[in-house]
């Protein structure tokens, strides 16, 4: 019930943070009613610069007078929360976090909300990556420094087979959360790669600019059926939040999503699409269609193959 309390406490509302920018505006002596109207509109609702600049007008909170001018000497400030707190730990507990920079600082007294021991996925790879190797996390902040600044990248890369020296264009860092890991996505000899991080040996940033040497990908979109079973629909967002879509409810329990994505990702789009077993069915185009048909096909076969084998046996 005490965290409940603090959760919905009055002083963490849009009113009172809107009269924090405004005090704060205040004490450098540069408020009027124009930028009052500013801060209240940025900060609050729409029409909360009426409530509030009446009760400034009026004096009714005795912070402000009608002149703009507060008897304050000090800038206000918001307290954490135990719940916020709490939310904080968390997430610093989440090794992840370490790969943008520095950890946030907390008491040792704080509990976190949960732990990572108290989720249970059972549906995502146990070999994620090693987010607490200091090589990998070096390899991820050099790529997103490249990425912030829109440099090239040397990579030395440990593929299936050999290990390899390439200069790419680095495009976006996705994360897999069924299997853990992040992958860059590059641009190699005028095609879009994707790279396992924690395949990469090594890599530096190089002076060349890339902005004008990036190729134009060439765009395709793919319609699904989803059917809100076993909260696919939220999963579904969950899987494509990196893809650009439009989702609309046919139904109480039907959606259909088109989801656009460069043709280079065809077969990662594909993989999840089919990860979702009968709650999504492709709709467009044909060839999408055909591509899971010839898959699941293939996938049939190897189940048929495979049982003849053991009865055999």
């Amino acid at each position: 019930m005490e965290l409940i309390q603090v959760l919905f406490s009055e002083i963490y509302n849009a009113y009172f943070k809107a009269m924090a920018e405004l005090l704060t505006s205040a004490l450098d002596e540069s408020l009027d009613t124009a930028k009052a109207m500013e801060i209240i509109n940025h900060c609050a609702f729409k029409e909360s610069f009426t409530v509030i600049l009446d009760a400034i007008r009026n004096e009714e909170w005795l912070l402000m007078n009608r002149q703009y001018q507060t008897p304050l000497h000090n800038v206000p400030s918001q307290p954490f929360s135990l719940l916020q707190l709490r939310f904080l730990k968390t997430i610093t507990l989440d090794p992840r976090l370490s790969l943008f920079g520095n950890i946030i600082d907390l008491p040792e007294d704080i509990e976190p909300l949960y732990t990572a021991d108290d989720i249970y996925y059972f549906d995502q790879i146990k070999d994620g990556d090693p987010y607490k190797s200091e090589e990998y996390r070096r390899h991820f902040q050099e790529i997103h420094h490249a990425l912030k600044h829109q440099k090239m990248l040397s990579v030395i890369y440990q593929g299936k087979a050999k290990r390899r020296h390439i200069n790419v264009h680095p495009s976006k860092l996705e994360y897999s959360l069924k299997d853990d890991k992040f992958r860059l996505i590059a641009y190699w000899e005028g095609r879009s790669i994707i790279l396992n991080l924690a395949r990469i040996v090594e890599c530096s940033e190089l002076s060349d600019n890339c902005i004008s040497s990036l190729p134009k990908m060439k765009k395709a979109s793919v319609t699904v059926e989803i059917i809100d079973v076993r909260n696919a629909l939220e999963r579904a967002m969950l899987h494509f939040a990196n893809y650009e879509k439009e989702t609309r409810q046919i139904s109480d329990t039907v959606y259909h999503m088109k989801c656009s994505y460069n043709k280079s990702d065809e077969t990662e789009v594909l993989i999840r699409i089919l990860s979702f077993g009968p709650m999504l069915r492709v709709l467009e185009p044909a060839s999408f269609v055909k591509q899971i048909n010839e898959r699941l096909l293939r996938q049939a076969k190897l189940i048929k193959d495979y049982e003849l084998i053991e009865n055999h046996d």
